[in-house]
C-alpha cells in the first residue's frame, strides 16, 4: 500500500507520527562522547557520568569537561552499572558474572551462580529495590526462534545469595521498580513489550502481566530494525519510564497511564539505555551491534 493511502486511512498514526515529528528533543541532544565503542549501562554516580564500553570491556566516567577509563576486564562485556552501597556492582554480560568494585576499581567480589549453583546466561541490567537488593536479567539466548531462556534473579541485601525469581523470559533486558514501589517492569525486549511482576515483602516476584506493547506507544520510525525492542528501561525523576528503544533510534517517555509523553531521537539507531542528573537525560546507543569497532556515541538531551 503506498503510504500516502495508509495515512488516510489511518488518521490516528497520522496524527501521532505529526506529534513525534514535531518533537523538539533531536535539537536539543548533545554528544558528550561521539567515538564510544558500544557504550551501555549509563549511570550517574559520584558527581559523573560512569558508562560501559561493551565492546571494550571499560567503564568510562564524564566529569562535565573530559573524561577517561577508570576500569578495564578483558572477558566481561560489560552491560551494567549499578550503585551497591558505596561501590559498583558490574554485569559481564560475556563472561556470565556479576563484580562489585570500590571507588578506586579494586574488584572486591564476583557472583558466577545462584543460590543452588545454577550459572546465569548473560547478565545484562540492574535495578535497586527499596530493601536493599538489586534486581537483575539473565537475558539467555538472543533468537527470536530458540525457547525462551531469559531469567530474572535478585541479589540478596546481604550479598550473600542470588535468587532465580522468574524464567521463560525471551531476552529480558532493562528493568525498573515502579512508582507504586509495589511492582518490577522489565524489557522482554525479543517480544517487543514491557511485562510488570508484584514484588512481594520478601523481593519475590509473582503476577506476571503484560503492561504495554512497544507498537501500542508509538509506530515504528522508518526503517527500524526487526526487532526494534526495548533495551534499558528506567523511572525518571520526573515520574516517567523512559524506554530505549532499540533499533528505532529513540527513547520513549510514557506515563504511568501508558500513554506517550515524548519519543527523544538521536543519531545512532541501537539504542542502549538511560541515565538522569537533575534536568538532563544521558543516553547510550550504538550506530552499528554487529561489525567492530561497534562505534557508538553517549548523549545527553535536558528538559
Amino acid at each position: 500500500m503506498h503510504t500516502n493511502q495508509l495515512l488516510l486511512q489511518q488518521p490516528t498514526i497520522f496524527l501521532t507520527l505529526l506529534a513525534l515529528a514535531a518533537t523538539p528533543a533531536l535539537a536539543q541532544v548533545t554528544a558528550i562522547d561521539p567515538g564510544a565503542h558500544y557504550p551501555e549501562g549509563p549511570l550517574w554516580h559520584g558527581g559523573k557520568l560512569l558508562y560501559v564500553e561493551y565492546s571494550d570491556g571499560n567503564i568510562k566516567s564524564w566529569d562535565g569537561k573530559a573524561g577517561g577509563v577508570i576500569w578495564h576486564q578483558d572477558g566481561c562485556g560489560p552491560s551494567g552499572l549499578i550503585e551497591r552501597g558505596q561501590d559498583l556492582l558490574i554485569a559481564c554480560y560475556d563472561g556470565n558474572y556479576l563484580v562489585a568494585i570500590d571507588s578506586s576499581g579494586k574488584e572486591l567480589r564476583q557472583w558466577r551462580s545462584d543460590g543452588k549453583d545454577r550459572p546465569f546466561f548473560g547478565p545484562n541490567d540492574f535495578a535497586a529495590d527499596d530493601r536493599g537488593g538489586i534486581y537483575f536479567s539473565a537475558s539467555g539466548a538472543y533468537d527470536i526462534k530458540a525457547p525462551a531462556t531469559g531469567a530474572l534473579l535478585y541479589l540478596q541485601p546481604d550479598g550473600k545469595r542470588i535468587t532465580r525469581l522468574a524464567t521463560g523470559l525471551r531476552y529480558p533486558n532493562g528493568l525498573a521498580v515502579m512508582k507504586d514501589r509495589r511492582h518490577l517492569l522489565v524489557a522482554e525486549m525479543l517480544e517487543g513489550r514491557l511485562v510488570s511482576f508484584q514484588i512481594g515483602a520478601d523481593g519475590s516476584l509473582s503476577d506476571r502481566k503484560v503492561w504495554a506493547r512497544l507498537q501500542d506507544l508509538a509506530p515504528p520510525t522508518p526503517n527500524a530494525d526487526a526487532y526494534n525492542g526495548p533495551d534499558g528501561l528506567k523511572l525518571g525523576p520526573d515520574g516517567n519510564y523512559y524506554i530505549a528503544q532499540n533499533g528505532s533510534g529513540r527513547v520513549l517517555v510514557v506515563g504511568d497511564d501508558k500513554k506517550l509523553v515524548r519519543a527523544i531521537s538521536v543519531p545512532t539507531p541501537y539504542v542502549t539505555n538511560v541515565a538522569f542528573a537533575g534536568k538532563s537525560v544521558f543516553i547510550t546507543g550504538g550506530f552499528e551491534q554487529w561489525k567492530a569497532p561497534f562505534p557508538g556515541a553517549v548523549y545527553r538531551w535536558s528538559y
